[in-house]
């Protein structure tokens, strides 16, 4: 499929000093889930899409720019990035056990990113939003954020919206971030946000972070929590398991089974992944039981490798077919 332009696509959220393990070395790299989304949709879909990453980092520290470096050579750009003096970008690690589930430890309390809709420049930036095609941010992209921020970029996507700009959310809930009650201190902003969107993606257990108790597909509740999300359309990611998709405006329903998978090495980043194909999946005019076989082409092979982001050459090519020539 030929398209006109790229894709301009805006990413908010928050990218982190990574540690890992690889045999007995520990590896530095870098990853967070919205970054690692940005990165698989420049890498899957190349010169049919433009995708700037919004964040903060510091701004004098080495491992401010060698995260930009590596965000540039990922296909992420940062213009929209700010560099805040005084600050540092967040660190975790990652504990992989032997069924390939990963488990991590942050340190992230003073991260530059909190603050980012709170300086001089935020306005700037959120002004420049306006100019792209659709905006992707997380449930970590807002616990992160102080108060201030999120009020502000929660009113800024909202007004976004309203104007005709494509709204992405994965709910990506971790209530860690969230304070003593987590579901009941994070169910105002992803209702609020779920609204406004396109596309939501979240797991069955992930609808308590909208303050439903409902996670079984069968149960009546869980597709009225669906449609009361408000979204337009929802991905039900379920790791192996089908994959349920919802359109709260056109009433299509499908419970695509997905194929199968190796035993994974490491599942860092196999939803992040999986939400990027099926972005790209919808871009390129695929249905919704296309989007859901590529992207889990994907994240198949992302989990087959340590860390966030697997190396440039072992990223398939599952839009091939579809790009521009």
């Amino acid at each position: 499929m030929s398209h006109t332009r790229p894709w301009q696509v805006a990413v908010i959220g928050e990218c982190m000093i990574e540690l890992h393990k690889e045999g007995n070395r520990l590896v530095q790299a870098f990853g967070g889930d919205t970054l690692n989304t940005a990165a698989y949709l420049s890498r899957i879909c190349g010169k049919d899409i433009h995708v700037e990453y919004v964040s903060a980092v510091g701004a004098a520290d080495t491992f401010s720019h060698e995260m930009l470096e590596f965000w540039h050579a990922c296909g992420v750009y940062s213009s929209l990035t700010q560099r805040i003096v005084g600050k540092l970008p967040g660190l975790y690690a990652i504990d992989v056990d032997s069924t390939g589930e990963r488990h991590f430890q942050y340190w992230r309390s003073e991260a530059a990113v909190r603050c980012c809709f709170e300086t001089p420049e935020a306005d700037a930036v959120i002004a420049r939003l306006e100019n792209f095609d659709a905006i992707h941010l997380s449930g970590i992209s807002l616990a992160v954020l102080y108060p201030e921020s999120r009020e502000k970029l929660l009113s800024a996507v909202e007004r976004l919206a309203e104007r005709g700009v494509k709204i992405s959310f994965d709910f990506n809930f971790r209530p860690h971030l969230w304070g003593k009650e987590p579901e009941k201190n994070s169910a105002p902003h992803f209702r609020r946000l779920a609204r406004v969107c396109r596309w939501v993606f979240l797991s069955p257990e992930e609808l308590r972070a909208a303050g439903y108790s409902a996670c079984d597909y069968d149960d009546p509740a869980f597709r009225a929590a669906i449609e009361e999300l408000g979204a337009e359309e929802v991905v039900v990611k379920n790791g192996g398991r089908p994959c349920l998709v919802v359109n709260n405006r056109t009433g299509f329903t499908s419970l695509i089974e997905l194929g199968s998978m190796l035993a994974p090495k490491d599942t860092t980043a196999a939803g992040d992944s999986f939400t990027a194909g099926y972005l790209a999946a919808v871009r390129y005019g695929l249905s919704a039981e296309e989007a859901v076989h590529r992207a889990h082409r994907l994240a198949s092979s992302v989990i087959m490798y340590p860390g966030a982001i697997i190396p440039a050459e072992a990223t398939p090519q599952i839009f091939a077919d579809c790009q521009s020539a």
